[in-house]
């Protein structure tokens, strides 16, 4: 575990590239640009994330990105398409004991979806994942009626797992939650 904590602790400076286009880069406040508050804050954006019931600020965007610059279980990357920041995705909570994670991506930038980006960063990630920090496991869930995470997940080879029926409430419907996972082969 020494070694995978020494090489995570290096995470700053971690850069992932995707394709000629996509590139994957460790998120710092910097990065809050009023670009990244409106997407956050987009109803359409959002609507599959627990974010649709807050309005985010600057400042709690900034605090979200502090909080991962300096945690320990978790790494999250800005995903950048010709160079402009179009999403994020998180690896975390990352378990070192049992050599496990956590996926979560959003693509903020709506007249890029249906490109194929979201799918590449999360294979990208999951890679990484594997071949850098020796995890074994990543997980992933979605709502069921989000076909657009659906797709994303089963293009990056996640297998469906289990389902949570009427798990969430969406729309002022209930609505299930399906569980996804990828294992290191």
């Amino acid at each position: 575990m020494g070694y995978k904590k020494k090489k995570f602790k290096d995470k700053k400076n971690i850069f992932i590239k995707v394709d000629q286009y996509i590139t994957l880069r460790v998120l710092n406040i910097e990065d809050v640009g009023q670009d990244y508050i409106n997407w956050i804050n987009d109803y359409e954006v959002i609507k599959y994330t627990e974010l649709r019931f807050t309005k985010s600020t600057r400042n709690d965007i900034k605090k979200f990105v502090l909080d991962n610059w300096v945690s320990d279980h978790n790494i999250l990357f800005g995903i950048f398409f010709k160079n402009c920041h179009v999403g994020n995705i998180k690896l975390g909570p990352i378990n070192w004991e049992h050599l496990r994670s956590e996926v979560s991506y959003i693509i903020g930038k709506k007249n890029i979806w249906g490109k194929g980006i979201g799918s590449k960063a999360v294979n990208s990630l999951v890679e990484f994942a594997f071949s850098v920090l020796g995890l074994q496991k990543i997980n992933a869930g979605y709502y069921e009626n989000n076909i657009g995470s659906q797709k994303v997940l089963e293009r990056a080879g996640f297998q469906k797992e289990g389902v949570r029926f009427s798990n969430v409430i969406f729309d002022g419907q209930r609505v299930n939650s399906v569980e996804v996972g990828r294992i290191n082969k």
